[in-house]
């Protein structure tokens, strides 16, 4: 396992996939938001048809309602940019981890491959389930592992 730089093609790839993380992004923020309060008024919409004497405690209740549904939406949004962080910090660095090891174990539910000097990788879809254990597997990754530069079996 060694470090070393980027070229700029890896570069260009990282600062692409970056740009398609955060993209992706606001894209759901702004499509589950649109779903949750579109939807929280249709909801109420009958209420307010079938009560012709309608309150300001509805309202409140409504929006209430709206703004609970919108908690989990505004944590996960958060918790989506620790990897935006990560990815932005080893286009920073400038640094890879590539090198040769075996593989120790496969995780059988989200495909990662422990390798015996202590990387852990991803499995990529175009080798999907083609790894097993104790291939010898040549990788090189960012040094938070948050991006796949190449990843096949030697």
């Amino acid at each position: 396992m060694k470090e070393t730089i980027l070229t700029n093609k890896e570069k260009s790839n990282l600062e692409k996939t970056l740009q398609e993380y955060k993209t992706y992004r606001i894209k759901k923020l702004k499509y589950l938001a649109t779903i949750i309060v579109i939807g929280s008024l249709i909801g109420g919409i009958p209420t307010y048809l079938k009560n012709e004497n309608i309150s300001a405690n509805f309202i409140f209740e409504l929006i209430g309602i709206i703004a609970l549904m919108l908690i989990p939406l505004l944590i996960a949004f958060l918790a989506s940019k620790k990897g935006i962080n990560r990815l932005s910090s080893d286009l920073k660095s400038g640094k890879k981890i590539e090198g040769k090891s075996t593989v120790k174990s496969i995780n059988i539910f989200n495909r990662k491959i422990n390798l015996l000097n202590g990387v852990k990788v991803f499995e990529p879809n175009e080798y999907y389930k083609t790894f097993k254990k104790g291939d010898l597997i040549k990788y090189k990754i960012s040094p938070s592992n948050e991006y796949i530069f190449e990843c096949r079996k030697e």
